[in-house]
């Protein structure tokens, strides 16, 4: 539940794991096998040739500002990534400051306790064996993930019915609807069976 893109995520762990494969390969095949031993001084020959002493300066010039060029292009596409991989867990789930209505001040509640409010309210129902609350940052916007691991013999329809009146009391409560995934472990505790999503 977060906004990363799978696919591109996906696509970059198979270019990075094909590329340390290639390492690897590269790295037992150097020193076992003596053709491959000199193809790579060959390759490293004509690849490092303009990087060391007693080069022309203007192909020395060129080959640094390709080095270099490219480890400043992978620093970006790092950063990047990284600054794009938010919008997971987040600490908060209302922020306001006020302003539209012309009140002066800021409102702001913690993702703690929405997930203890929601613990406490969710865990005492008799159809609960356990539960997990937590609230991530999806789009831009906050949400709340539930998942309830039922007691045996609790039906899955009754067990949504009670959330969502919790949930509705919550959202009461902050004045604002929060999005809600509701994951409920079939079969109850100790199941294998894969989970309902709500």
């Amino acid at each position: 539940m977060n906004a990363t893109n799978r696919v591109l995520g996906r696509i970059a762990l198979v270019l990075v794991g094909l590329a340390l494969l290639g390492v690897g390969v590269v790295t037992v095949l150097v020193p076992t096998v003596p053709a491959v031993a000199a193809v790579w001084q060959d390759v490293a020959r004509a690849g490092l040739a303009d990087l060391g002493p007693g080069v022309a300066r203007q192909a020395s010039i060129a080959a640094w500002t390709a080095l270099l060029g490219g480890a400043v292009v992978l620093g970006v596409l790092a950063l990047v990534v990284l600054s794009t991989l938010g919008g997971g867990r987040t600490g908060t789930v209302v922020e306001d400051d006020g302003g539209a209505d012309g009140v002066a001040g800021s409102v702001r509640i913690e993702a703690a306790a929405v997930q203890h409010a929601l613990s406490s309210a969710i865990g005492d129902l008799p159809q609960v064996a356990s539960l997990a609350v937590d609230v991530y940052r999806v789009r831009g916007r906050r949400a709340v993930r539930i998942r309830v691991r039922p007691r045996r013999g609790a039906g899955p329809r009754e067990l949504t019915e009670r959330v969502e009146a919790v949930v509705a009391d919550l959202d009461a409560v902050l004045g604002e609807r929060l999005p809600v995934l509701l994951e409920i472990a079939r079969g109850g505790a100790g199941s294998g069976k894969p989970d309902r999503v709500h």
